[in-house]
């Protein structure tokens, strides 16, 4: 009995160790299981600062809030402001420019509109020049208590989408140029809009009454502000009116853009200007060195992109996130690649689901690690993007945040087109 019951305890142990051995390949395992994985080929390296990005609430939209893009600044009263396009706000006027006002952190927040742009000095569309561009309005920055808004063109001129050129000019002066059309107009129109090639900056407005007037309107003679590579600017913005910017980056505001078209561009690229002269174009300087090398040149065309991932580079958005030390790079694309020369059943694929990457830096230059791939933002019922993080957003210890959003502007039902909000939590790696 004794013999046996030594043998049974020795069983016993041998089953105990076995059993801890493998419990703790499964928790080796689970926790490689954790690593981000890559839906497709992405060439910047994974992150060794951030693990991981977890949602803790569901996707939400601001009720009353009915547009979409939502491009941010951190106003000098502690206000997040945003710039919209198209749809309209609160049951007010249907229009292609908006200015809301953002209290308090998500879900405790409320939105209010500011102007939307309805007066006839403010109606871009109308002073466009003698060109087929199609404007909206992009990135907002506050400098100080200024409020800066860029106004970016479209190219509608694509030479392998031929339209009569009076019918086309009329057209994309309007808000809504969707009127009257004939199938083959309407697929023309349709491609060329949800293309959206790249064309320039139109002009920058200014406000110095929190955004309820606005100064320096371009006209039709106004020549072109920037090109088609910084088209579409997103600004940095480092505390309230921009009074916390590093001192390694003093005196100047930065902004980036992608290249090509809205949702589909190569390459991402990097200017600047003194926080002083942004509305003096001769202000402005472009990168153009190496992550390693940063230097900056007064050539535009001499830019060199600082971040490349080929026909998924969407609008991009960079956010400072102080308590970590690191640069969010917020970058969002069709799964399916805009391309001008794509068939009728290519098109077909567009805008029906979207990527999104978030990457890491301890530049805004650069280098770029990746920390968070979702190869279907949104899920198989949603199209989400321009995804972008308010830096007051951001918990103490930079661990927690809010993001913020837009999607379904077409092939969906809608629920995501206004101003959407995401609760997340950041996991670091382990020293």
């Amino acid at each position: 009995m004794v013999i046996r019951f030594k043998i049974l305890r020795m069983s016993v142990i041998k089953a105990s160790v076995g059993l801890l051995t493998g419990l703790l390949l499964c928790l080796s395992c689970a926790k490689k299981d954790q690593q981000i994985k890559l839906h497709r080929a992405i060439a910047n390296p994974k992150s060794e600062i951030i693990d991981s990005l977890s949602w803790t609430s569901k996707p939400s939209r601001y009720p009353g809030t009915n547009s979409d893009m939502h491009w941010w600044t951190w106003g000098s009263d502690s206000a997040v402001y945003i710039v919209d396009d198209d749809g309209k706000n609160f049951d007010g006027p249907a229009h292609y420019a908006h200015v809301l006002k953002i209290t308090g952190t998500p879900p405790h927040h409320t939105v209010e509109s500011v102007t939307d742009f309805q007066e006839k000095e403010y109606d871009f569309r109308h002073n466009i020049p003698n060109e087929l561009v199609r404007r909206y309005v992009c990135g907002i920055v506050s400098i100080d208590s200024i409020l800066y808004v860029t106004l970016y063109d479209y190219d509608w001129n694509l030479p392998d989408k031929i339209l009569n050129r009076d019918t086309l000019y009329n057209r994309i002066q309007e808000y809504n140029p969707w009127h009257h059309l004939d199938s083959a107009l309407g697929y023309t129109m349709g491609f060329i809009d949800s293309y959206s090639k790249h064309y320039g900056v139109a002009g920058i407005i200014a406000s110095k009454d929190a955004g309820k007037t606005w100064t320096n309107i371009p006209d039709k003679n106004t020549p072109r502000f920037l090109g088609s590579n910084f088209a579409a600017l997103a600004f940095l913005t480092f505390g309230p009116g921009n009074t916390q910017t590093p001192p390694e980056l003093q005196p100047y505001v930065y902004a980036i853009s992608n290249d090509n078209n809205w949702e589909s561009g190569d390459h991402i690229f990097l200017t600047r200007v003194h926080r002083d002269s942004i509305l003096s174009r001769s202000a402005w300087q472009f990168f153009d060195g190496t992550d390693q090398r940063p230097s900056w040149t007064k050539n535009e065309s001499n830019a060199k992109p600082v971040f490349t991932d080929i026909g998924h580079a969407g609008h991009p958005t960079i956010t400072y996130n102080k308590a970590i030390g690191r640069y969010i790079l917020c970058v969002a694309s069709d799964a399916i690649p805009h391309k001008e020369n794509a068939t009728p059943e290519e098109r077909k694929q567009w805008d029906w689901a979207s990527e999104m990457q978030l990457y890491e830096s301890v530049n805004p230059w650069g280098p770029w690690s990746i920390f968070h791939n979702d190869p279907q933002w949104g899920g198989k019922n949603h199209t989400c993007y321009l995804p972008q993080i308010p830096t007051p957003w951001l918990s103490n210890d930079g661990l927690s945040g809010v993001m913020m959003y837009a999607g379904d502007y077409t092939n969906r039902t809608g629920e995501y087109y206004g101003v959407m909000t995401q609760e997340f939590t950041l996991v670091l790696k382990s020293k």
